[in-house]
């Protein structure tokens, strides 16, 4: 009767293939986003669309000119003062963006690669105006990803 080990090493089988089971899941369901190559253009657009309560609808930039089209989704008047674009500055004079409207921002101080399939990921923030608060500021959590022109 050799039949002692038995019991623990079926145990152990069973629980090694539970953790394989697990460990598929998590990783199909995007439990390890720093085993990734970061966010792709689609969710970036898709988190930039709808924050509140400027949604940034599109943006592209070549060489050293970007261009970002900003939406205003609130029932005010909005006045962005400021874009932060990695941590630095762009140059930017105040923009009025009335409620429901859309506004195309330029600026030319970004830099990307010219063509050839290049990619960008850069974190944006922005301070803005409304008609009862000043100076407020949204960092995104995201980046903003895309192609260079």
């Amino acid at each position: 009767m050799n039949n002692r080990g038995q019991g623990t090493t079926e145990y152990l089988i069973i629980l090694a293939i539970v953790i394989v089971i697990a460990l598929v899941v998590v990783g199909v369901l995007g439990g390890f986003p720093s085993l990734g190559s970061g966010i792709s253009a689609g969710q970036s657009k898709s988190y930039w669309g709808g924050t509140q309560p400027l949604a940034f609808s599109d943006w592209s930039i070549g060489g050293t000119t970007g261009t970002f089209v900003v939406k205003n989704l609130t029932t005010g008047t909005i006045t962005l003062t400021d874009l932060n674009w990695n941590g630095s500055s762009v140059t930017l004079t105040d923009v009025n963006i009335g409620p429901g409207s859309t506004v195309t921002v330029t600026d030319t101080d970004l830099t990307c690669g010219v063509g050839g399939g290049q990619t960008f990921s850069r974190t944006l923030g922005f301070t803005y105006d409304t008609p009862n608060i000043s100076g407020i500021k949204f960092n995104g959590v995201q980046a903003i990803v895309g192609q260079c022109q």
